[in-house]
This record gives structure tokens, C-alpha cells and sequence, in this order.
């Protein structure tokens, strides 16, 4: 009995031991199992001790330092690559707002469209010579002078037409017996619309008509002189071309991307700087169905009543339509979109739910009021920020992201421009005579004027001649050596388009080392068209914020838009 009691003691004591053990082990769940049910409220993301900026969704080497990358533990799902988070504070701070974009979104749905008056071709007409002969005299002799029909526009003499009157009055003698030869002969002056008055007075004075007056087949302006004094012309020769004005065209630019808002009996107001405060309404006539393939634009046709004669053909004139359509076409608002060299960037939210950001390039077209249409890049129903964007930016660049500034995808020719620069206030005052000089060839280049181009090139290189580079860093020692291969270009060249070719890197050059400036007395505006050379886009400099093209002079004299302003 005692020895029951000696063992059961001991069995007890080993189960109460067993129990507290139990007990303090916390039911021996595995400590993995903690791991993985955190996982399942909070992601991994891998990171650098030293530089905790970095943040990958797989382990590996951090890529400023080579330190392994340790794990910790994110709010959410683990972030992408290229994908960053800004703090609740950080975002209220900055006045981070974003949008979700989609189709049809637009503001105010309004296309503007550039263009000129032109006559209206449909009342377009061709004064000519009705027979052969020798102007003697001419009354109409510029363009813009009024014509009335049925008056006397010169004096011409026609051989041909005096044989004629002279076989007339031979015929004359016998008309009683040979009638039909008579009336023939009678007929063929009138179809040289010699009128039954003139041929009375004729038959009554017996002398032929030796200069015979030029009478107008229609009203209208001169557009067009093609005759002049003592000049022999065949019968059918052009003389002059006319117009009536009373109606004129209104001839815009729509660019391929820009058609499917676009239709036939669209209102349309035009207006012009010529008569600032003034403005047409018409509609939309006329879409041309063939595509220009030099400009890649479609011609837009309004007809304008012009009874006072105020549009004067070849005035520049801007239209705007309320767009059609709109509901098939994605847009961004122009506040969302960064501009770089070529590039045109959006930063995504790619989960509403967490403030987590991404850089996207996109493939924009053309305005429609507020926006930008959005050729690729984005769909509908995307996120993105549409103010703050440059904070958003310089976050991405602060967390070793892909940004505006560190995308591996920048223009090759413009390596380096993103680095800040360094140099002091008498080499900014000396450069900003060659912007000066710069702006001088960018304008001659508007105005399509190879010659001026030359000249203000050749001034351009006269002022970097003299600007001493031995002390400059080498990035600043680089683009001067580019910008005076290209204004060398520019200067032995007379080739229009051979110019533009040079000024687009050029310009480039011109921007980086511009972009450095600081305190300026009147700002600089960096400006762009995503359809210069050949559509890959071209940037240059203006002290205008007004769009005047320099790759397309009056073609399309105001595609382009302001991308950065230094000041």
C-alpha cells in the first residue's frame, strides 16, 4: 500500500508538471505560425539598414550600398519596383489630390483649333482673254481692286477680230441677196461678245474697231493678276483671278487623333488677334477626307458671311468647338501630366486604399479644353494625381524610384541635363546674351526665313566665341562644345529644313543650361510639339508664353505647349 502511494505521488507530480508546462508553452504553437498569420494583415517589403529609403518586394543587394536587404513588414500588399508610399502627413501637407480618369471626363468638352481665311473657292472665277491679241491698255492692275461685271477692265487689239469686222461690212453689201452670209458673219462678233450696239455703230460708220475693250464677266475682288500692258495672250489665257468676299472660308488644322470629336454641322466661334473682343459663330462644313501626309492634319471648313469685308484672306484666326462625341475618347487633365524632353509622365495610385504611387509614360494627343487625350499609357477608371504632382515626384527621386528626372529612359542627347550645374552670376549675365541671340534664330525660323537664320546663327556664334570655358565644370564645358557644333550648322547652312534638323538639339543644350538659372528679371518658358521631327517632338526657349513654332513656322504655327518656366 505504501508503495501505491509512493508511485501515484510521483505519477501526479509528472502530470501537474507536464500541465504547467502546457500552460506556459501557450498550447506549443509554432512561432512560424505567428509569421505567417501577420502575413496575412501585413506584407513583407525587403529594405536597407542604411538607406531605408529603399524598398523591394523581393530580397536582394541594396543597389546604393550592396548591404543584403532585411525584411520588414508593410501596411498592405509589398510595393512593386517602381512603386512608393508617402505618409497620411506628407500627402495632407503637400495638397495631394488625385482623379480617377475616364472616358468622355471633360471639362467644358472644348477643341481649339488653328487656322486662316480663305476666299471661298466656290465663288472663285477666271476672267480671260476672249480672243487672241495684245493688251494696249489695262485698268486693273493689284490685287484687292473691285470689279464690277459688265464694265471695262483694258483695251486690247486683236488682229483676228478686226478681219472679222472687215469681212462683216464686205458682207453688208450684199445682204439682200446673200442674207445668210450676212447674219453669219453678224454672229461671229457676237461670239466674241461684241454687243448689237457696237456692231450697229459699226455698220453705220463703216471702220473696223481697232482696239477692242476688255468687258468683266463678274463681280468681284482681285485675288490674282495675271495679265499686264503689251503682253500678247491667246484666246482661253487667264487674266485675272476673282473672288467675291462677300463670303469667305475659315480653313482650320485637325489633327488625326482630334477627328472622332469632329463632325459636319458642328457650331464653331472663331475669332482672331486681329480683331480681339470679336467673334464669328459658324459651323463646321466641310471635313476633309483625305489626310494631309506632311502635316498629318485634316483640313476643318466653316463658311463666314463677310458682307462688310472685314476677314481678309490669309488671316490667322482660332476656332473652338464644343466637341462631339467626347464619350469615346480617354482624357487626363492637364494638371496630372509632367513633361520631360519627350516623355509626358502620370504618377498612378494604383490601390485607392493605400497611399502608394507609380510613375507612368503616356502617349497624349491633342487638348480638349482642360485635358490632354490619351493615345496610350493609362486606361479608364486609372488614379492619378492631378495636383501635387511635382511633390509626388520629388518623393519618388527621395526614395530612389523611378522618376521625371532618374528615368533610365531619358533622351540620349540630352545626357547630363538633369545634373545640376554650377556656376556663378558673370557667367549667367554672358549666356543670357546668347539666350537673347537664340531667341533672335528661333524666331527667324518662325517666320520660315533661312537667310535671317544665318544671320542671327552667325551672331550666336560670335557671342559663344567669346565666352571663356577653361574654368567651367566639364557637364557645363560639354553642352557649350554641342551648342556651337550645331550653331555652326546652323550658320553654313541654308537649307530651311536642315536649319530646323540643328536647332532641335540646339535647343536642347540651350534648355539644360538654362534650366540652371536662377533670379532672372523676366521668366523663360521651355516649350514643346510632340510632332516636330517626324513626331518624335522637339523642345525650345521663348520669352513668350504665346506658342510660335519654329519646326512648322506658319504650317502650324501654334502646336506646342509650355512645359516649364524658369525663373
Amino acid at each position: 500500500m505504501d508503495l501505491i502511494r509512493k508511485y501515484g505521488g510521483y505519477l501526479l507530480v509528472l502530470a501537474a508538471g507536464l500541465f504547467i508546462g502546457y500552460l506556459v508553452a501557450g498550447g506549443s504553437d509554432d512561432p512560424m505560425d505567428h509569421q505567417h498569420a501577420a502575413t496575412n494583415e501585413e506584407a513583407l517589403a525587403y529594405t536597407c539598414a542604411m538607406h531605408p529609403q529603399i524598398q523591394q518586394a523581393e530580397t536582394g543587394s541594396c543597389p546604393l550600398c550592396g548591404m543584403d536587404l532585411t525584411a520588414i513588414k508593410t501596411a498592405g500588399r509589398a510595393l512593386a519596383a517602381n512603386q512608393f508610399q508617402m505618409t497620411e502627413n506628407a500627402m495632407a501637407l503637400a495638397n495631394i489630390e488625385t482623379t480617377r480618369i475616364g472616358i468622355g471626363d471633360i471639362e467644358g468638352n472644348t477643341l481649339v483649333l488653328s487656322g486662316k481665311i480663305t476666299s471661298n473657292e466656290q465663288t472663285d472665277a477666271v476672267q480671260t482673254s476672249v480672243f487672241d491679241g495684245r493688251i494696249e491698255e489695262l485698268d486693273v492692275n493689284y490685287v484687292g481692286q473691285y470689279i464690277k461685271k459688265g464694265k471695262k477692265l483694258g483695251v486690247i487689239y486683236a488682229p483676228e477680230l478686226y478681219a472679222a469686222q472687215d469681212k462683216l461690212l464686205t458682207s453688208a453689201s450684199y445682204k439682200d441677196t446673200h442674207d445668210k452670209l450676212y447674219a453669219a458673219a453678224r454672229n461671229t462678233l457676237g461670239l466674241w461678245k461684241m454687243n448689237d450696239a457696237q456692231i450697229d455703230q459699226l455698220l453705220k460708220t463703216g471702220k473696223p474697231i481697232m482696239n477692242f475693250p476688255i468687258i468683266a464677266d463678274v463681280s468681284g475682288t482681285v485675288t490674282e493678276v495675271m495679265a499686264s500692258e503689251g503682253n500678247f495672250y491667246k484666246q482661253g489665257d487667264p487674266l485675272f483671278k476673282v473672288s467675291n468676299l462677300y463670303t469667305v472660308w475659315a480653313v482650320f488644322d485637325a489633327y488625326e487623333n482630334q477627328l472622332p470629336v469632329l463632325r459636319v454641322g458642328q457650331e464653331i466661334r472663331i475669332s482672331s488677334e486681329a480683331f480681339k473682343g470679336r467673334a464669328f459663330t459658324a459651323k463646321i462644313a466641310f471635313i476633309d477626307p483625305v489626310l494631309d501626309a506632311s502635316k498629318r492634319t485634316v483640313a476643318v471648313r466653316a463658311t463666314l458671311i463677310n458682307k462688310d469685308g472685314f476677314l481678309k484672306p490669309g488671316m490667322f484666326v482660332e476656332g473652338i468647338v464644343k466637341a462631339a462625341n467626347f464619350d469615346q475618347v480617354l482624357t487626363v487633365p492637364k494638371s496630372a501630366v509632367l513633361w520631360t524632353g519627350k516623355r509626358s509622365l502620370v504618377y498612378v495610385k494604383p490601390d485607392p486604399r493605400q497611399p502608394t504611387f507609380e510613375m507612368v509614360e503616356v502617349t497624349l494627343g491633342n487638348t480638349i479644353g482642360d485635358s490632354y487625350i490619351v493615345l496610350d499609357g493609362l486606361t479608364s477608371g486609372d488614379e492619378v494625381v492631378t495636383n501635387g504632382t511635382f511633390t509626388v515626384d520629388a518623393a519618388a527621386q527621395l526614395q530612389g524610384k523611378k522618376s521625371m528626372m532618374s528615368s533610365k529612359e531619358s533622351m540620349p542627347v540630352m545626357e547630363g541635363s538633369e545634373m545640376a550645374m554650377n556656376f556663378n552670376g558673370d557667367f549667367e549675365n554672358r549666356f543670357s546674351l546668347i539666350i537673347n541671340r537664340y531667341t533672335g534664330l528661333k524666331d527667324a525660323l518662325v517666320a520660315s526665313d533661312a537667310s535671317k537664320a544665318v544671320e542671327h546663327a552667325k551672331s550666336m556664334e560670335q557671342a559663344l566665341s567669346q565666352l571663356e570655358d577653361a574654368m567651367l565644370e566639364e557637364i557645363l564645358r560639354t553642352h557649350l562644345r554641342k551648342i556651337k557644333e550645331q550653331v555652326q550648322r546652323i550658320s553654313n547652312g541654308a537649307d530651311l529644313e536642315q536649319q530646323r534638323i540643328a536647332f532641335k538639339p540646339l535647343s536642347e543644350h540651350m534648355v539644360a543650361i538654362a534650366s540652371n538659372f536662377s533670379d532672372l528679371d523676366q521668366p523663360i518658358y521651355v516649350q514643346f510639339c510632340p510632332m516636330a521631327d517626324n513626331n518624335q517632338g522637339a523642345t525650345w526657349l521663348s520669352f513668350q508664353d504665346q506658342i510660335r513654332n519654329p519646326y512648322f513656322g506658319d504650317k502650324m504655327l501654334g502646336c506646342g505647349s509650355i512645359t516649364k518656366t524658369i525663373q
